[in-house]
């Protein structure tokens, strides 16, 4: 079904966007707002394959409700796990910037 995400897209994900895989060549590694960036791309594309798959459940193209909720729960998990790592990340970059040198 078009639109809608499969059940090992987490699976995907952490192959996808392990370090290994997105490095630019074998022995260049990418930065980590590079792979921030890949994450929250990521987590954007299933945001927007929930919007579609809820969209083909009210035109009455999606036959199976179960396809839209597990849509739905992994974008909704994937954004609160960015969330949660972005504010960690600002956290972070408070607490350095609060060191006395």
């Amino acid at each position: 079904m078009p639109g809608v995400v499969s059940p090992l897209s987490s699976l995907q994900l952490q192959r996808n966007l392990s370090v290994e895989n997105l490095s630019k060549k074998d022995d260049e590694k990418i930065s980590f707002g590079e792979y921030l960036k890949s994450v929250l791309q990521y987590t954007d594309q299933l945001q927007k394959e929930a919007d579609q798959a809820t969209r083909e459940l009210v035109s009455g193209n999606l036959e199976n409700l179960h396809d839209l909720m597990i849509a739905t729960e992994q974008a909704q998990l994937s954004l609160q796990l960015t969330v949660q790592v972005v504010n960690k990340v600002i956290q972070a970059y408070q607490e350095v910037y609060r060191m006395q040198i």
